[in-house]
């Protein structure tokens, strides 16, 4: 029982961590744009990319009061299934993406 009653916590902890860094995307947006940009790049594709992350971001957080609504409504609280998947979906999300081969873009050929 133990074990059980941990997963509580931790599917909280989780989602507030995740919460975090959804928010400080959006305060960042800027800069996250920009890396994913060439070095030299149109207005038009900045906004393209911008749009393109404004819509990703307001789907999390959308998605995210669902799942915060249904936690503190304890609807899903002690549902220790819901609270594992929960926990092992957030926790994927924050594994990095395998490094990319160097590209044009940094004088690498």
């Amino acid at each position: 029982m133990g074990r059980i009653s941990g997963l509580v916590p931790s599917r909280f902890l989780t989602l507030l961590a995740h919460l975090v860094v959804v928010i400080t995307l959006f305060w960042s947006r800027d800069s996250n744009i920009q890396a994913c940009l060439p070095l030299t790049f149109t207005p038009e594709e900045y906004r393209k990319q911008d749009m393109q992350l404004v819509a990703a971001l307001a789907v999390t957080l959308g998605l995210f009061a669902v799942e915060l609504a249904g936690f503190f409504s304890g609807v899903s609280m002690f549902n220790n299934t819901q609270s594992l998947i929960c926990i092992l979906s957030h926790r994927a999300h924050f594994h990095h993406a395998p490094p990319q081969p160097p590209n044009e873009h940094f004088g690498v050929q």
